[in-house]
């Protein structure tokens, strides 16, 4: 490892640029759908060697963006399926993954000046457990900021490598995602520390041993918790998943709205609709203003028993006094009578989907937001409660409002459940859809909430507290989900009840690894392989 760490360091800024382009597409293998988890033993080790071999901030600038760009642009490739369906610019589908690259760029620079001054005071030498304490600290605040700065946009985090195994994934549950991305990053970045010591030497392998125990902790963990929760338990509700698979080309054809609205009855009335208490549609999954259309929704009560519900995702137009008119990216439930008894406007819009900030300067360089409808969408008022006659109450999101973590409950009364309307068909057969899923199953791990996930195309699923997924209809396919709905956990999990507080308490976590790092760094004699002297371009 430390001549290929002199090897990484020696080479010209170009090659070390596309070094750092390669590893962090590294960090996107170990995401859903491959979940290969060794590319992350590689990607951080060299993150961490290249910056420590840079010499000057605008080189550790570059190298930090061209590993960000690696890790976005394979990560979020799918972007440009939804550009090419909305007719953007294609260039776009580069631009987006590129602007996010800037988060992983920051993290870099963090890490590269708290390095710098800790070297300085003897705290800290290349390659030692310290070292890769302050990259998990400075990743953590990367990804953080990149989940709330500019209406955040927490998509593909590191903790999400993960998802592959249920019971691995359970230490959401107490530190939440970011959480486990901080330990992820300790435990990937563990072998630099095999750098410039002697692999003789037992101390040397002190800090993968910790990263050992850490892994092994956290499947104990959760192996304890899944054994303790047993089978998924279930009220006597019945649900049914509609899953249309109607491509997003075909959405809005004007010759087709009919055509596709009676899709969704035909699948609802399958075998066994009239036992459904709660049926539930997708996303826009009519394209129609179903609150100022009564005839449409009497069509849809008829097909689910009296005393039922169906909720339904719709676009929303409201007419103002002045005549002036608001849109919203709407939830409807529907009783059997076909009354609307209640309506959730999406508070979360897509910028640049849904609606373009700074519209009045933008629209002048031609800039318009991307699906279809009329004028910008209005948010809603936030995340609130439902509640539906006969069942539990629920936390109503669209879209992409379910990868917020700790953003998906209104304050006050847990619900009973969350429900999850999307329409995934803007990213096609890509690994979107797959990332999307896992992104809910984690909302129901740190909440301890089942996750009810009705996407136009897939992956429908009903998850339960833990995050199992207990049935799904697979991507590209058309059908319905049946099934029960899962008891939610009767005390909420630690990152319920502290949230935003899990990220203040890593830091401390970090500060205690830093501090006992110093200590083996003197035992175990840890010293540079080489003295940074890489010139910037």
């Amino acid at each position: 490892m430390t001549q290929a760490a002199n090897w990484i360091i020696a080479r010209p800024f170009w090659q070390q640029a596309l070094i750092a382009l390669v590893a962090g597409g590294g960090v996107t293998l170990a995401l859903p759908p491959l979940y290969v988890l060794l590319s992350l033993l590689i990607a951080f080790p060299v993150l961490i060697i290249l910056l420590d071999g840079a010499a000057r901030l605008r080189t550790v600038i570059g190298l930090g963006w061209f590993f960000g760009a690696g890790h976005m642009l394979s990560g979020l490739y799918w972007v440009g399926n939804a550009l090419e369906i909305a007719g953007a610019p294609p260039q776009l589908a580069v631009l987006l993954p590129l602007s996010i690259a800037f988060f992983p760029a920051l993290s870099g620079v963090l890490y590269w000046l708290t390095s710098r001054w800790l070297r300085r005071r003897g705290w800290l030498a290349q390659g030692d457990v310290v070292a890769i304490s302050v990259m998990a600290v400075c990743w953590l605040a990367g990804e953080w900021l990149r989940g709330n700065m500019f209406t955040g946009f927490p998509w593909n985090l590191v903790g999400y490598s993960w998802a592959f195994s249920d019971t691995l994934s359970q230490g959401a549950s107490v530190v939440g995602i970011y959480g486990l991305s901080f330990l992820t990053v300790l435990l990937a970045a563990s072998p630099i520390t095999l750098m410039g010591s002697s692999l003789r030497r037992p101390l040397s392998w002190v800090p993968v041993g910790l990263a050992l125990v850490v892994l092994v902790s956290m499947a104990g963990f959760g192996w304890d918790r899944l054994a303790t929760a047993g089978d998924t338990q279930f009220h006597d509700i019945r649900l049914r998943i509609v899953q249309s698979n109607i491509e997003q080309k075909d959405k809005w054809a004007a010759d087709l709205r009919m055509e596709n609205f009676v899709r969704h009855l035909v699948l609802s009335e399958k075998s066994g609709a009239k036992d459904v208490d709660l049926l539930i549609w997708p996303e826009t999954a009519v394209p129609y203003y179903l609150d100022q259309d009564p005839g449409r929704t009497v069509m849809m009560g008829r097909i689910i028993k009296p005393g039922g519900v169906i909720v339904t995702g719709v676009p929303r137009r409201e007419i103002l006094p002045d005549r002036s008119r608001r849109y919203y990216n709407s939830m409807l439930v529907i009783g059997s009578d076909g009354a609307v008894r209640d309506t959730f406007d999406k508070f979360h819009l897509v910028p640049f989907g849904e609606y373009v900030p700074f519209y009045g300067l933008l629209a002048l360089l031609g800039i318009e937001k991307l699906v279809e409808g009329a004028g910008d969408f209005t948010p809603g008022s936030g995340p609130r409660l439902i509640e539906l006659p006969g069942l539990p109450s629920m936390s109503p999101l669209i879209c992409y409002e379910v990868i917020f973590p700790g953003e998906v409950l209104p304050e006050g009364p847990r619900p009973g459940f969350m429900l999850n309307l999307t329409n995934d068909a803007w990213y096609g057969k890509t690994s979107g859809p797959y990332q999307h899923l896992m992104i809910a199953r984690f909302r129901a791990i740190e909440e301890g909430l089942p996750m009810l996930r009705a996407a136009g195309t897939g992956i429908s699923a009903i998850i339960d507290p833990y995050g199992r997924v207990v049935r799904q209809l697979d991507l590209g396919k058309a059908g319905v989900v049946d099934g029960l709905l899962p008891v939610a956990i009767s005390s909420p999990p630690l990152f319920a009840q502290v949230q935003g507080w899990s990220v203040l308490m890593l830091m401390v976590l970090a500060l205690f690894l830093i501090l006992v790092g110093k200590v083996v760094a003197r035992f175990m004699g840890w010293a540079r392989v080489t003295e940074p002297n890489q010139e910037a371009p």
